[in-house]
């Protein structure tokens, strides 16, 4: 099984005009499987990462915190968070106000998807810029989708964050997710249930919402490679 190791990347940055290899989405109703993080007991409790997961439908992989070898925090919303997320849902923390010093949360998956999204929010409440970055078989970044979103206290109103790799090949075997807003911990946030697309073909991309190399608004941009063992 693939795991996340260490969870620690190298940065490199690549001077150009944006990412095209990705499509992103804002619509959760294009993935067909989802991860339920309340399989680790939603108790506020702290878990060494990486953590192994199991989809509705069955898929397998890992989640974890990037950038440090401190544990994520399995909350909920309603009760161990007090944030927009559908009530009830479950939550991985990357603690940041809590001490951690993470970068993203990362998934990993044991089977090929065409792509993967997850709700996502800011600890503290304000605007905030989320990204998720996909990554093929070799761990190398097949593209990056960059929105906003609102972190508020009102139940059901968390931004989905998510993306599909253009190629229309069912090879994303990682995903990375940061949010950044403006509270004095950052990045301080957390996501919740994982989306997969395990279907037959990617969605049309008229019916998502196109990356241009203008929505990054960077100069650069930055590849990560995870390192990854059977």
């Amino acid at each position: 099984m693939k795991k996340l190791t260490l969870l620690v990347f190298c940065l490199v940055l690549t001077v150009g005009s944006g990412w095209a290899g990705v499509t992103g989405t804002t619509d959760p109703t294009l993935f067909n499987d989802y991860v339920d993080w309340c399989q680790y007991g939603c108790a506020g409790n702290q878990f060494a990462s990486p953590q192994t997961f199991t989809s509705g439908l069955g898929a397998t992989g890992s989640v974890g915190l990037v950038g440090t070898l401190q544990g994520f925090y399995n909350l909920q919303q309603g009760s161990s968070w007090n944030g927009n997320f559908n009530t009830g849902m479950g939550l991985i923390f990357n603690g940041a106000s809590y001490g951690n010093t993470p970068t993203s949360i990362a998934t990993t998956f044991d089977n090929g998807v065409f792509g993967a999204g997850a709700y996502i929010q800011a600890d503290f409440y304000g605007d905030f810029t989320a990204t998720i970055e996909l990554f093929d078989s070799s761990y190398q970044s097949l593209g990056i989708y960059t929105t906003t979103g609102v972190s508020s206290g009102t139940p059901g109103t968390a931004l989905f964050i998510g993306a599909f790799d253009m190629s229309g090949l069912k090879d994303v075997y990682a995903a990375q997710f940061t949010a950044y807003g403006i509270g004095p911990y950052e990045p301080d946030f957390a996501i919740g249930s994982l989306g997969l697309s395990s279907a037959a073909s990617v969605p049309e991309p008229s019916s998502l919402l196109l990356m241009g190399s203008s929505a990054l608004g960077l100069a650069g941009v930055l590849r990560r490679r995870f390192k990854g063992v059977l």
